[in-house]
């Protein structure tokens, strides 16, 4: 699956796809000053030994701990695509999940707060690479079935690791230096900034400077983590079914500018004066009135 993604994405692009490098392990001092102060992704392969997540996270975990639990879950491509929000049982979107061959879902439980839904599960994953150099932190649970797409987009002013527990993800990056090529999107989503590019019904003429962007790519597997940059636009599919965590970190400065403008933006655009024409947290019945999903 990988190869065909990637080489449906290589036949749009104009300049060779490479690979994110990696290493094994890293210091945190290293990592602060390679990678964090540089703005520079990297793949790490081997630093997830010791998480009790590698041993405890299944699918059958979640569903003896998740009982009496509700969240949200999304329907495909949420960035490019309609907006399809649910919210509902835990246990039965993972049943969707665990059974996709008969169920055909594309459900996909994204971006759980482990701090709001599982709280204990905290203990289970180690961050501290990003954790260690900023002043706010927010850790997500990701489970979906094979074939979820995350489009491409920024996660604004955060810092990211994406780690993997079960199932492999194929993650594309591109340099917020070359911002002039992705088309950014009007449609509003709290703390993120999309882009009109879909690597799934690519249109030329739609998004026709994409085709000179520098693309990177990684595989993650099992036991290894992809840091995401600042402002790194990314674009994630589900390969097998997965299980992953991430955390966004945000450094002082930047965690006062983003609680100050998305504080005013989402204010703005509760009250329907800031992003009000395409969102992915509202929608609009037949007779034209604004409805929060």
């Amino acid at each position: 699956m990988p190869d065909a993604i990637l080489n449906r994405a290589q036949e749009i692009l104009e300049n060779p796809l490479t690979p994110v490098n990696q290493v094994e392990t890293i210091s945190h001092e290293d990592f602060n000053q390679q990678h964090i102060l540089k703005n520079k992704p990297v793949l790490i392969t081997n630093m997830m030994d010791s998480w009790k997540a590698t041993d405890l996270w299944s699918l059958d975990y979640f569903e003896k701990i998740g009982k009496n639990k509700e969240t949200f879950s999304y329907q495909g491509n949420i960035r490019q695509n309609d907006t399809n929000w649910q919210y509902g049982e835990f246990i039965d979107y993972l049943n969707e999940i665990k059974n996709y061959e008969n169920s055909k879902t594309n459900t996909y439980l994204g971006n759980m707060s482990i701090a709001e839904l599982f709280p204990e599960l905290m203990q289970h994953v180690d961050f501290s690479l990003l954790s260690k150099n900023v002043v706010r932190n927010s850790t997500s649970l990701w489970i979906g079935p094979p074939g979820t797409i995350t489009g491409f987009h920024t996660d604004r002013l955060a810092n990211n690791i994406l780690a993997l527990i079960k199932g492999r993800k194929l993650v594309f990056l591109v340099n917020p230096k070359e911002n002039k090529y992705m088309h950014t999107s009007d449609k509003y989503e709290p703390g993120s900034k999309l882009s009109h590019v879909n690597l799934e019904k690519f249109d030329t003429s739609k998004t026709p400077l994409f085709k000179k962007a520098h693309v990177q790519y990684a595989v993650i597997h099992p036991g290894q983590m992809l840091f995401i940059p600042q402002n790194w636009w990314h674009c994630v599919y589900g390969l097998d079914i997965t299980i992953s965590s991430n955390n966004f970190a945000f450094k002082p400065w930047d965690n006062f500018k983003m609680k100050f403008s998305e504080f005013t933006k989402r204010n703005l655009h509760k009250v329907g004066l800031y992003g009000t024409r395409d969102c992915v947290c509202h929608y609009f019945d037949e007779n034209g009135k604004r409805h929060k999903r």
